[in-house]
């Protein structure tokens, strides 16, 4: 365990020293020890620092509850201090934003400036480029990921040496990576291409009747990890949702897919696919069949997986090699009417529809004070689909694990295999907003036991 002795002082949000004097730093993969010289240590998990601003031998340390640690006096230590601790850092950053266990290509050091709908920064950072995702770790800044499949364009302006992305609104630049600009452009571009040949081909093999100017239709509207509305590929083939039932519901989870149609507000549902990943070092608890629903988040075991299925939803058993790195799931969403009146109710249901589909989850559309705009038939379609599109990015960026969603504030905070659950909450606005969101989730226990659940979970909605 790396330790440096130094001087500290422990700065309130208001600027106010509440203590200061000699001390020695200690950190591991997960946690630092602050000890002051005959007093009591000051401990945290290293992603409880929110920003990392490293000075002229001194080293300022926010955590995210608003006071500050100030370190100095480490002389020649200094800077393996900023550099084995920042190195640390990241690296715990990366498990809290739920990315340890993709595949790294490159890392780049640069500045990045992010203008979305959630947060703005401006800082420097350090850039990791993933098969699948683009991560960027700033010092003056919480840290975030964005996916490969959700870049919508990438501009390079030759004049200034500044990179452009964008997603949907959300724009982010990259600057000041010198002579790896091309280097990065060149990964990134490539990485891009090969995630989306590996879609395309995921969607040919589901719809093998497209022409190609369809398939590159339906591309476009379903990419990898994007609900797609199902009458809008209807509407480049008819046989569209037909392929779907077919190839993308297991037959053991149809009768719960058949009764969720069923409770349809109009005929407007949506589809996605995504390619899942093992997680890394741990499971899912085991999880024992109750009959009682769940409701909102909470501590209870009652999820219980077929046993033909690990904790990513994979199955166990004979698969090719393609199967074993990569499985896709298939999900969908069904938007609930409200009784028989065939009105947008404030609740969605969540099912995943092949590889671990082992409950229907629910959740609010709106926040209840916004609940009236799906009862105005203008706004009804538009917020849907908006509400739609912000729980989908949610729960794939979680790789659909269950237990951030359903488990309790406490449960997150206190059990030590969640803690890192919990940070990712509080960095995380869209898996804040999920959970807030969280109605309950009907068990795959049966078809009767099942509609008694969702009865319940629809009727406190």
């Amino acid at each position: 365990m790396p330790s440096f002795s130094g001087k500290f002082k422990y700065i309130e949000a208001g600027g106010n020293p509440l203590q200061e004097g000699s001390c020695r730093l200690s950190f591991d993969e997960e946690r630092f020890t602050l000890a002051p010289a005959g007093g009591t240590p000051l401990a945290g998990d290293l992603a409880d620092i929110d920003i990392f601003s490293p000075g002229d031998y001194e080293l300022r340390l926010k955590l995210y509850t608003g006071r500050t640690i100030l370190l100095t006096h480490f002389a020649k230590d200094f800077q393996n201090l900023c550099r084995d601790l920042l190195e640390a850092w990241r690296t715990r950053l990366i498990q809290c934003l739920l990315l340890e266990d993709l595949e790294e290509i490159a890392r780049f050091d640069g500045v990045a400036q992010l203008d979305a709908s959630e947060d703005k920064l401006s800082s420097r950072a350090e850039i990791r480029l993933y098969k699948s995702n683009l991560a960027i770790l700033p010092e003056g800044a919480n840290g975030f990921s964005w996916r490969l499949a959700d870049i919508d364009n990438v501009d390079f302006d030759e004049a200034t040496y500044t990179l452009g992305l964008r997603s949907d609104q959300d724009r982010l630049i990259l600057t000041c990576m010198a002579k790896r600009t091309r280097e990065f452009i060149d990964k990134l571009q490539e990485a891009m291409t090969r995630f989306l040949e590996k879609s395309v081909s995921t969607l040919h093999d589901l719809f093998p009747f497209l022409t190609p100017d369809q398939t590159r239709q339906v591309a476009d509207l379903a990419r990898e990890g994007r609900a797609a509305p199902v009458s809008k590929l209807n509407a480049i083939h008819p046989k569209a949702e037909e392929a779907l039932l077919q190839r993308a519901v297991d037959k053991s989870l149809k009768p719960y897919f058949t009764a969720l149609k069923e409770k349809l507000a109009g005929e407007e549902y949506y589809c996605g696919f995504k390619f899942i990943r093992p997680e890394v070092g741990e499971e899912e608890p085991e999880e024992k069949a109750e009959e009682t629903p769940a409701s909102a988040p909470d501590d209870s075991d009652a999820e219980a997986p077929p046993p033909e299925e690990d904790a990513a939803g994979a199955e166990t058993g004979e698969e090719n090699e393609a199967e074993k790195e990569e499985p896709v799931l298939h999900w969908f969403f069904f938007p609930i009417r409200a009784g028989e009146t065939g009105a947008h109710a404030n609740i969605v249901a969540w099912e995943a529809t092949s590889r671990g589909g082992r409950a229907t989850y629910f959740f609010r559309l709106l926040p209840r004070d916004h609940a009236a705009r799906l009862q105005d038939k203008e706004q009804a379609s538009g917020a849907v689909q908006e509400a739609v599109r912000s729980l989908n990015r949610a729960i794939v960026l979680l790789n659909f694990r269950r237990e951030p969603i359903y488990l309790s504030d406490d449960s997150l905070a206190t059990q030590p295999r969640f803690h890192r659950y919990a940070i990712a909450s509080r960095k995380i606005p869209t898996l804040r907003q999920l959970r807030a969101s969280f109605l309950g989730r009907a068990l795959h226990t049966g078809l009767e036991t099942w509609q008694k659940q969702v009865q319940t979970i629809i009727a406190r909605a």
